[in-house]
């Protein structure tokens, strides 16, 4: 980072106020510095995640290709070797000025998210991804101007978890479905509904005339393939209710079956805008990209085993098409669209700015 972007960088910090400036280097008012001291999970400062052979920018400061600076740890605390000194420095603490870049869900396969330095970040199908671009402020012992690390790219992935409502209409029935689909991968279903061929006197359709109520109970896995999505599973299908008032038919009916289903999620455009319920709010406030919700078409088709009613054949087809959204899209991790968060913390810092704090009110008198 070059001299003037650094300047910039810490008039823009002092100008923003906060608790900020005052924690790190300067000795204003302590007020301005929260009574909560503790970093983030961890304490650990961003560090380059790997050991090597540091470069120095014009500060002196010894950092990685990509700006980070690099410090060594000894014990709990860590510690930085400037250009030219031979002694080590002690970082006192770290902060992350944090703004959400965006958010990647993986649907339909994986995603390479390029980085500033040309290297490519996987987000693996069935995962989403909270991308943050970072700026990490290092305060090093005895140093009035802080080491600054900007234009980090940072990811925090999270799994696709979706809960789906459709209709379906096949040789079965009528039927509302919910279905509960884990990571784009796994799925379980229970549909209910009203069974269109109850009553009827047609032999040949046996075992659907016996029963009035259907209810599926499923599950499977799905995998993007060709056209779209392809799923296969189990089903069992439970026919409640006596339709055709008969003593001699089966009541109630049950059958398990075998299924497969071609979905297709992308009729006119609908994967490339928005399709979620009234207007998406503002990207400060509203994280969510296009694709959280979707909406899609489906045709399946279904192999039965019928062990009840042998005489009309022991195999039962069922086809049927239908429409599913997700009403419940995955859940985002928590986080603000700008923040500045303290990551790490030095004991010995703590017990400087503890110390200034308990001077302060010893002279106002509290």
């Amino acid at each position: 980072m070059t001299p003037r972007r650094e300047l910039w960088w810490i008039l823009a910090l002092l100008a923003a106020g906060g608790w900020l400036g005052p924690l790190a280097w300067t000795q204003e008012p302590l007020p301005e510095i929260p009574e909560d001291l503790r970093p983030e999970a961890g304490n650990l400062p961003r560090l380059p995640e790997q050991p090597l052979e540091p470069r120095y920018d014009p500060g002196g400061f010894p950092e990685d290709a990509r700006g980070l600076l690099v410090a060594y740890r000894e014990g709990d605390a860590f510690w930085v070797s400037m250009r030219g000194n031979p002694e080590a420095f002690l970082l006192y603490a770290q902060f992350a000025n944090r703004q959400r870049d965006g958010v990647f869900l993986a649907r339909n396969g994986t995603i390479l998210d390029p980085g500033p330095d040309g290297s490519l970040r996987e987000i693996p199908r069935g995962q989403g991804a909270l991308k943050t671009n970072e700026v990490y402020i290092s305060q090093v012992e005895g140093l009035l101007l802080p080491h600054v690390s900007d234009n980090q790219k940072a990811y925090r992935l999270f799994p696709l978890r979706d809960l789906y409502l459709g209709i379906t209409l096949g040789l079965t029935g009528l039927l509302a479905e919910a279905r509960y689909v884990h990571q784009e991968k796994y799925f379980g279903y229970a549909g209910i509904g009203v069974n269109l061929f109850g009553g009827m006197q047609a032999p040949s359709l046996a075992p659907l005339p016996y029963y009035g109520v259907p209810l599926h109970l499923g599950a499977g896995v799905q995998l993007p393939f060709l056209f779209s999505h392809w799923s296969a599973g189990a089903d069992l299908l439970l026919g409640l209710g006596d339709a055709d008032g008969d003593p001699s038919t089966p009541a109630p009916v049950w059958m398990p079956g075998l299924f497969v289903e071609l979905e297709k999620r992308d009729f006119f455009g609908w994967g490339s805008r928005w399709v979620g319920f009234g207007k998406r709010g503002d990207f400060h406030e509203d994280p969510r990209p296009d694709n959280y919700h979707l909406r899609a078409l489906f045709l399946r088709l279904g192999l039965y085993l019928d062990i009840q009613n042998r005489q009309s054949g022991w195999l039962k087809l069922d086809a049927a098409v239908g429409f599913r959204y997700n009403l419940l899209g995955p859940a985002i991790p928590g986080h603000q669209f700008k923040e500045t968060r303290l990551i790490y913390l030095s004991d010995e810092y703590r017990e400087q700015l503890l110390q200034q704090r308990e001077r302060r009110r010893s002279r106002n008198g509290s």
